[in-house]
C-alpha cells in the first residue's frame, strides 16, 4: 500500500527549513514594526524601507515580469498592490497604540476570510465544510479581539482594530489577484515592492521637509529587519519552499507565523497576553490550520 505522505528527500527537508524560516522571520517582522511605531519612525518611512531595498535587491527578477505583462489583467496588477504600500502603512499606524498579539490573531488569521469573501461575491465561489469550520473559528477569534477593544484593553482600541481589518483586507485582495497574474511568488514579490516603492517616492516629494528624517540607528535597524530580511530574505526562503513544496504546502506553514510573532513579541517586548488573548491565538490558529488543510476534518470513509 503506497503511503499518503511523501517520501522525505534532503531537498523536502531543505524545503521546510526554507517555510519554518520565512515564518520566523514575518513573525519577528510584527515586533520589529512595533519598535519602529514606538521609535518614532512614520510609517510611510518603514513602508519606504520594507519595499525599496528588495525592489533593488530583485531588479533581476522585476524584469523578468515585464514580459508576462500583457497577459496579466491589469485589475489584478492593480489589486495585488493592496498587499504593498497602503499594507505597510496600516499595519505600522495599527501597532503605535497595539500589542503585536492582537496583529497577529486579526492579521494573518483574518486574511482568508476577506479572501473567501472576495472570491464569493467575484468570482461566486462555494464554502465547503472546512472553510466553514475554519471561519467560525476565525470568527469566533476577532470577536474575543472586538470585545478587548470595546472594554479598553491596553493592548488595543478600536482605531487599531479597525487598521488591522483594512490591512488584512489588502493582503486578501493580493492573494485573490495573484493567480490570475501568471507570476511566480518572486515575480509577484518584486512587482508589488517596485511599484509600491514608485508610489512612495512620488508621495514622499510631494510633502515638505527632508526625505527620509531617520537616525542612523533607525536606519540600520529597519532598513535590516524591513527591507532585508522580511523583503528580501523571506520572500527568496519562500519560494524554495513553493518550488519544491508546491503552493499548497508552503502555505500550510503561514499557521507558525501568529504563534511565532507573539512568542517573539514576549521574548523581545515583554509583551505578556492575557489568558483572552491566547483564547483568541489559539483559534485564530486552528482556523487557518483547518482551512490551510494542515488540521483535518473528522469524516466518513467512503468504502470502494
Amino acid at each position: 500500500m503506497k503511503s499518503q505522505f511523501p517520501d522525505r528527500t534532503p531537498g523536502q527537508f531543505i524545503a521546510i527549513l526554507c517555510a519554518v524560516a520565512a515564518a520566523v522571520v514575518w513573525g519577528g517582522w510584527m515586533s520589529a514594526t512595533r519598535v519602529a511605531s514606538i521609535d518614532g519612525v512614520a510609517p510611510i518611512d518603514v513602508a519606504f524601507l520594507r519595499y525599496s531595498i528588495p525592489a533593488v535587491l530583485l531588479l533581476p527578477v522585476w524584469l523578468s515580469t515585464l514580459r508576462k505583462l500583457p497577459g496579466a489583467p491589469l485589475w489584478s496588477l492593480m489589486v495585488m498592490l493592496g498587499w504593498g504600500a497602503p499594507f505597510l502603512w496600516l499595519v505600522a499606524e495599527s501597532l503605535e497604540k497595539s500589542n503585536v498579539v492582537y496583529l497577529a490573531t486579526i492579521v494573518p488569521c483574518t486574511m482568508p476570510l476577506f479572501a473567501v469573501i472576495a472570491g464569493k461575491v467575484f468570482f461566486e465561489a462555494t464554502l465547503n465544510q472546512k472553510q466553514r469550520v475554519g471561519f467560525t473559528l476565525i470568527g469566533v477569534a476577532a470577536l474575543i479581539v472586538v470585545m478587548s477593544a470595546l472594554a479598553g484593553s491596553d493592548g488595543i482600541d478600536l482605531y487599531s482594530l479597525a487598521l488591522m481589518l483594512m490591512a488584512a483586507a489588502g493582503w486578501a485582495c493580493y492573494v485573490v489577484a495573484f493567480p490570475f497574474t501568471g507570476f511566480s511568488a518572486a515575480q509577484g514579490a518584486a512587482w508589488v515592492s517596485t511599484v509600491s516603492t514608485i508610489i512612495i517616492v512620488l508621495i514622499k516629494l510631494l510633502i515638505p521637509g527632508p526625505f527620509l528624517s531617520l537616525t542612523n540607528n533607525q536606519l540600520i535597524f529597519n532598513g535590516l529587519m524591513q527591507g532585508l530580511l522580511s523583503g528580501f530574505v523571506a520572500v527568496i526562503l519562500y519560494t524554495v519552499a513553493i518550488e519544491r513544496l508546491g503552493s499548497a504546502r508552503a502555505a500550510s506553514f503561514s499557521v507558525l507565523m501568529p504563534v511565532i510573532g507573539a512568542f517573539i513579541a514576549w521574548l523581545w517586548l515583554a509583551e505578556v497576553p492575557l489568558w483572552t488573548d491566547l483564547v483568541a491565538l489559539c483559534c485564530g490558529v486552528l482556523g487557518m490550520g483547518v482551512i490551510n488543510g494542515v488540521l483535518r476534518l473528522p469524516g466518513r470513509k467512503t468504502v470502494a
